[in-house]
């Protein structure tokens, strides 16, 4: 059958650095036939008249009347056939089939398909009809090359199957795994639904500066740079909050504004330095208006990009419908933890009822941040369903109004799903006086040693003493909302582009880091390594039995996300790939020897196997495995994260 598929043409094979320089040179050398025969190897426009998926749903009304139909697209297969040759055509919505024949063509045009190869795109003229097998085809008339493909596609199954490739090489990842670019397709339809449920409500879409001269407006890290012309040092905004508010002040009563924000602090399979987010005010509205809105544009969005309130999230089921449950923190730890802590007002009982718990808290923690860590510790890996958690201390939220029942409590929410907060409300606090003393006490505590806490921010409080209405704000986490909506584990599957290490050769910055890497290492960069000076301790003189040594399930894992944990100056926190549906979280005491962003991607090797650990308040499922030694005369420390090759699947058993 001459249109039957030829999958070895059509998948390129795996290629190592020298295959792949032979077929560039190969490519080449076509690429100056091309250019001999007076063609040109990189076109000009090209006027489509049909996709792909145009031309599947049309067909019957093209066929009979033998309508003529223009697409552009790439080849993904070309089975030749002597006199007759078959392409695969792909376009940004689908496949189709091209049939050429040296007899419609012209002798002189059909040898340009000798010169194509998988990877070209070109544009196709011809009309539309079946194979007798039943596929849609166009059968060529004229084919223009609008590209050569220099360099060759990776194998569609495994050249890209190496995570970090893939988000390194996204133009790539887009080419050959269609279900990537229908993640894509679906994040653009989520920000356009959450402008349209936005836009019906009258809120007007606004920017604010990107560059600060304050960093404000949440608790964070930021970026810092610096502007020549000013001679003055600016930050990259980790939050619009105190723009958005100054808007309010000035009777733009509904305001919202979706875009970059830029935070300095760990990757991991939820966080990227930069990440979308919509920022909404209302005045004359509080934080229960604010969490009605989330409802509607959770649900509206999910309806109109899936079809449905219920999604299917790693594997469990989540109903997004409304009404959300609602419960404040403090009856949320009452509930996992057993600890009420609602009539609590002496600091050394709450430290005494964290004690019980097991909760690690630092010295300078009053009530409010007592009462967060049990929340994290008890109940954040409880809260898989929708649900809002209200009833903040003041402590841990310095921009909202605090609760006219109880003064040390604010009026604010932050919801949930599959144990990962999505997004963050206030009634918003419009006393100046109490925003003033707030950001005191904030300064007070960067002075300390928090970089998170916020800077003072004179022109707000001089905005406040205008008068700032009774306000409701609202923060969504867009790429949070984009993986539960797509099903994606982490962050990266949907950033674009999403932040990474310069591979060595890349840029500058990663030639400082490799030189510091060095010297921590003890390692100098461009010298060979010197082992005489190293202290082996001696080998094990005792024997273990088969048995006793095949108990140990050592395994293969992938780094997917790594984080440092919070409060720790040693831990990191790894998300692992192991082989199963479900990730592992290992904690390993390595920060001192290793930055969490350069882990991710390595392929380890880990015990999976030993009964779970809580460190930090985080269950620990395993042990990376390490090689750890001294050297001759010193006492310290070196360490090396056992890492194999890239190409080992996880879940790879070690014997």
């Amino acid at each position: 059958m001459a249109e039957a598929k030829n999958n070895h043409v059509e998948d390129a094979a795996v290629l190592n650095e020298t295959e792949i320089n032979e077929q560039m040179q190969n490519r080449i050398d076509k690429m100056h036939k091309i250019e001999e025969k007076g063609w040109l190897p990189f076109g000009h426009r090209f006027e489509y008249t049909h996709r792909s998926a145009d031309i599947n749903e049309q067909f019957d009304a093209l066929a009979e009347a033998e309508s003529e139909v223009k697409m552009s697209g790439r080849i993904m297969a070309i089975r030749g056939h002597g006199k007759t040759c078959f392409m695969d055509m792909q376009d940004k919505t689908g496949r189709i089939q091209v049939y050429v024949r040296k007899d419609v063509l012209g002798e002189e045009n059909y040898s340009l398909i000798k010169l194509l190869d998988i990877g070209d795109t070109v544009g196709v003229t011809g009309s539309v009809f079946r194979t007798h097998m039943g596929e849609v085809s166009i059968k060529a008339h004229a084919i223009e090359i609008l590209s050569k493909a220099l360099r060759p596609l990776p194998e569609k199954w495994h050249g890209l199957k190496d995570v970090e490739t893939r988000y390194r090489q996204r133009y790539v990842d887009l080419i050959v795994n269609p279900e990537v670019r229908d993640t894509f397709v679906k994040r653009s339809q989520i920000i356009k639904s959450v402008r349209e449920v936005l836009d019906s409500h009258d809120f007007l879409e606004v920017e604010t500066p990107i560059l600060n001269t304050i960093a404000g407006g949440a608790a964070a890290r930021p970026f810092v740079s610096y502007h020549n012309t000013l001679d003055m040092q600016v930050y990259m905004r980790i939050a619009p909050e105190l723009y958005l508010k100054r808007l309010i002040v000035g009777g733009m009563d509904r305001v919202y504004e979706l875009g970059r924000v830029f935070r300095n602090e760990g990757i991991d399979n939820r966080h990227n330095p930069e990440f979308t987010s919509v920022e909404i005010y209302q005045a004359f509205a509080d934080y229960r208006d604010m969490m009605d809105l989330t409802e509607e544009i959770v649900v509206k969005t999910a309806m109109k990009v899936l079809g449905t309130t219920k999604i299917n999230y790693e594997g469990t089921e989540i109903e997004l419908a409304a009404p959300w449950k609602r419960m404040t923190m403090i009856e949320a730890v009452k509930e996992y933890s057993g600890k009420d802590f609602t009539n609590v007002t002496d600091i050394e009982e709450a430290r005494a009822m964290a004690k019980e718990l097991n909760v690690a808290i630092e010295p300078s923690f009053g009530i409010g941040k007592i009462i967060n860590a049990c929340f994290e510790e008890y109940v954040e890996d409880k809260l898989i369903q929708p649900t809002f958690i209200t009833g903040h201390p003041k402590e841990i939220s310095p921009l909202a109004k605090s609760s006219q029942e109880n003064p040390e409590i604010t009026d604010r929410f932050e919801a949930y799903i599959y144990a990962r907060e999505i997004c963050n409300g206030f009634t918003e606090l419009n006393d100046p006086i109490d925003q003033k003393e707030r950001f005191m006490k904030q300064v007070e505590e960067r002075a300390a040693g928090d970089e998170e806490a916020n800077m003072m921010d004179e022109d707000f409080v001089h905005a406040l003493e205008y008068g700032l209405p009774p306000t409701g704000g609202l923060g969504i986490g867009i790429d949070r909302l984009v993986m539960f909506l797509t099903n994606s584990s982490t962050i990266r599957d949907v950033l674009f582009f999403p932040t990474m290490k310069p591979l060595k050769g890349e840029g500058h910055a990663e030639e400082v880091k490799v030189e510091q890497h060095a010297e921590t290492m003890n390692v100098p960069e461009s010298t060979a390594i010197d082992f005489s000076k190293v202290k082996i301790e001696p080998l094990f003189q005792d024997f273990v039995d088969f048995e006793t040594f095949a108990k140990s399930d050592f395994r293969v894992v992938k780094v997917e996300a790594c984080e440092a944990v919070p409060k720790s100056k040693k831990l990191l926190r790894f998300t692992l790939n192991d082989g199963t549906e479900r990730r592992r979280t290992i904690l390993s005491g390595i920060h001192g020897y290793y930055e969490p962003e350069e882990l991710v991607g390595k392929t380890c090797v880990a015990i999976t196997n030993l009964p779970p650990r809580k460190m930090m308040g985080i269950e620990s499922c395993g042990m990376l495995l390490s090689a750890v030694n001294n050297l001759k005369d010193s006492e310290d420390e070196e360490l090396h994260l056992i890492m194999v090759d890239n190409h080992i699947p996880a879940g790879a058993k070690l014997y």
